[in-house]
This record gives structure tokens, sequence and C-alpha cells, in this order.
């Protein structure tokens, strides 16, 4: 065989290097979280002394922190012995629509970034969420993992079996995760939806229509609850009349009938159907307490001035109704805290969700008052955590991918200062988070979140 000429030999083994090289997949970035304190909420524990490799999107490996190698490249954060946790799962996120243009869709992303959500199920779904789910995906637009549901099936929309169906069958081809039911959707509607999610193995989640009921929504396997919407009739006491008594908000207006001797057992009916609740508790006592709408309120500084004076009008125009009475109001809070405790205590599953951006409740601040109003219905933190982290996982039937800090799990996550479970304050400015492998420290959130600030003070 002849070989070729000295002057050419040189270059055509630079290009073989060359073409071999190109040929190799490119080396996935390692994040190495040394000296962390993991907590786990799902079992209250705390594990000091940890290091976490995050490589590409993964949680790689877990162990002691002198017993795991860094490799040489990683990204190093130091924990100094900080508390590292599964991000938050926002269980009630209105996700930007189309027309609200893509700055006010960065911001509200940013906005639950920043405090530690990592994942939200979309409530106010719309075919452009498929685009922003898939855009997010693939980190072209920084926000935490969308999972969403597609139009809401309400009764002024959808107004037979047949529409239902249709409407259902349409949004399983789209992709949509799961179907969302809405207030006046009638029966047969209703029935329809359900039997659509059940041959497309989809979730429905959601509100009680009044024409359906609670009784019903259990019975038809809905899977999860919002607002704990339609528990209120069931809680009447059984001597009071109120027939004259319209249901209102979310069943304010029965607030001085509720008999809390019922609680226990519509409570292990919920465990027994299976059906999780988002309570949103902060978004109601945003609707119905003066409190509320209060305008020093933190976070509403990162919201355009002219929807949280449209928040403001829509809790006063309740508020300042006929038929308002705030004791009632007070008492109705009262009666929907301890609902949430008797959930608890029956073993029917919790989820965080608070409803944002809707009356006064910033994305990521809203969160945050939803743990805490959580704690204060009686539940501990670890209790509140779970509901945010792990159980939201479960639900979506997604407890190998993310929720909790473990091997092979996406390493979605939050650093904190101190130590969530005897303190969440710590949770609303955590030192950094990890956004599926993503390091985004301090400075680079409050960067973002002051920008946001100015474009809402102009």
């Amino acid at each position: 065989m002849r070989l070729p000429p000295r002057t050419l030999f040189l270059p055509l083994l630079l290009a073989c290097a060359m073409l071999a090289a190109c040929s190799r997949p490119a080396a996935e970035p390692v994040l190495a979280l040394v000296d962390v304190t993991l907590v786990h909420p799902d079992s209250a524990r705390l594990v000091p002394s940890q290091t976490v490799l995050v490589t590409g999107a993964y949680i790689s490996h877990i162990g002691p922190a002198g017993a795991i190698e860094v490799p040489a490249g990683a990204t190093v954060v130091d924990g100094g012995g900080r508390y590292l946790m599964a991000g938050l799962t926002e269980m009630h996120a209105h996700v930007p629509e189309q027309r609200e243009g893509e700055q006010y869709l960065a911001d509200m992303l940013l906005l639950w970034v920043a405090h530690g959500v990592t994942t939200v199920r979309g409530m106010r779904g719309a075919d452009y969420h498929l685009e922003v789910r898939e855009r997010i995906a693939s980190a072209e637009l920084l926000g935490p993992r969308l999972i969403t549901s597609g139009a809401s099936f309400l009764g002024n929309s959808v107004t037979s079996a047949e529409a239902a169906r249709a409407m259902a069958v349409a949004q399983a081809d789209a992709g949509f995760d799961f179907l969302k039911v809405h207030m006046g959707l009638s029966r047969a509607a209703y029935d329809a939806v359900i039997a659509v999610a059940r041959e497309r193995g989809l979730p429905v989640a959601g509100h009680v229509s009044e024409l359906v009921g609670l009784e019903h929504a259990l019975a038809s396997g809905q899977d999860s609850i919002d607002h704990l919407d339609g528990y209120a009739p069931l809680l009447v006491a059984r001597d009071a009349d109120v027939s004259s008594v319209s249901y209102g908000l979310m069943g304010l207006p029965l607030a001085t009938y509720i008999d809390p001797a019922l609680m226990p057992g519509i409570a292990r009916r919920t465990r027994d159907a299976g059906a999780w609740n988002g309570p949103t508790l902060t978004m109601m006592e945003n609707f119905a307490l003066p409190d509320g709408v209060r305008p020093e309120r933190p976070g509403l500084e990162y919201m355009p001035r002219g929807m949280v004076l449209g928040w403001q009008r829509a809790a006063f125009s309740i508020q300042r109704g006929a038929d308002y009475d705030a004791d009632a109001a007070q008492l109705f809070m009262a009666y929907r805290r301890a609902l949430v405790l008797a959930l608890h205590e029956a073993g029917a599953g919790l989820l965080l969700a608070s409803d944002a951006p809707q009356v006064m409740n910033v994305p990521g601040f809203s969160t945050h008052e939803e743990l805490e109003a959580m704690v204060a219905a009686g539940l501990t933190p670890a209790v509140a955590l779970a509901a945010g982290t792990v159980n939201p996982a479960i639900w979506f039937g997604r407890e190998d991918e993310f929720g909790r800090v473990a091997e092979g799990l996406v390493a979605d996550l939050v650093l904190t200062a101190g130590n969530p479970l005897e303190d969440l304050r710590t949770l609303r400015e955590p030192a950094g988070v990890v956004l599926r492998g993503r390091w985004l420290d301090r400075e680079f959130l409050d960067a973002g979140l002051a920008a946001i600030r100015a474009r809402n003070q102009e």
C-alpha cells in the first residue's frame, strides 16, 4: 500500500482526531452540593453531612460528605451544613395565557422558581400551554416543570354530555396531562368527562359543581378537589333548614350551619374514595376576609398595578355585598382549616395549592403563605412540606421522577439556611435553587426579582 506524502500525513491525523472527538457525546455538566443536610418531609427526617452529585439534570450520587469524590471540573457549592430538600410543587397555578405576553409569562415563572417552586400544575389551561410546557422542558424558557390541563369544563360552555365527551377526547389527543372540571357542569356532562378520563388514563381535578355534588364526585373517582369545594353542604347540621340559603362562594353562606362533628365521617369517605384535596386556604381568605386585600401585603410590588386593583375590586364585591357577614366569614375560615386537619387525620391525601396569580396571591409568595396556613390548621411542617413535594409526585404517578432527594430523580432542589422542618419561613428566601440540574444562586434570583419589581413600578 502506498502511504500518503509526509506533508499530508499530519493533517490527516488531525482530521481523524477531530472527527472522533465530534462523534463522542459531550460530557454532561456535574454539580456537587457538598456538606448539606438532607430534608425528607415524608419521614420528617434529617440526614446531615451529605454530598449530592448532579450529573446533567439528574441526581447521580448521594453519600457522606467525605466519602464521595467530586469530579474535576464540577461546579461545587459548599453547603456549609445548610438544608437541601426537594423543590416545591404548586398544585393550583394560573400560568399566563398567550395574550398576556412573553414578558409577563417569564416574570411569573421566575417568581415561582425564585421561591423554590420547581413544578406547577396548570389549572387555567389553554392550547398555548402545551408549547410553554415544551419550551420549559427544553430549557428554552426558565421556569418550573409544567403539568397542565386544557381549558376547563364549565357549565356555560359545555352544555351537553356529547360536547363534554368531544372536548375531553380532543384534550386527551392533544396531550394535556389531566382534565379540569369547573362550576356549573351538569351531571351528564361531568359523567362524560369522567368516562373519557378513565378510558385515556387521565386524572380529573378541579371544582365540584353544585349539579354534581361531592357525593357523586367521590363515587365517580374524581382524583383531586380544589378549594374544598362541595364539602359545605355535607357538613350542614342535620336539623338545620338551609333550603333558602345559596351555596355562594365555596359554601360561605352555609358557614353558620356547619356541624364540626360531621367532619371525620366525610374525611374518611374522601380517603376511601382515593380523592386528594388542594385546599387553597389563602385564596379563600383573600376573598372573604378584609385582611386579605391589604395593599401592603408582601409580593404585590411584583405584579402589574392594574391587576392588583382588579383583585381588590373582586374581593370587595363580596365583602361589601348585602349578604356579607364578617363573623360568618371568620367561621367559614375556621371550619375550612378544621376540615384540612380532619382530612389529614383520616389519611386523605393533601396537596399544596394556593391558586396564583389570583386575588392577592402572588406566585411563590402565596405558596409559602399556604404552607404556613396548613400548619396553622394543625399540620406539622413536615406534613405540609410533604403536601408540596412527594405528594404531588404520587398524585401524578411520577414519584420516580421528582418530589424527593434521591438518586435517579430529576435534580429539582432547594437549599435553605435554616431547617424547614422547624421553621417554614426559611424557604421564603432560599440560598439557591437547583432547576433540572442548573444551579441558581441567591444573586441570580435577587437580580431577577429586582427586574420584575422595577417593571411593575414604572
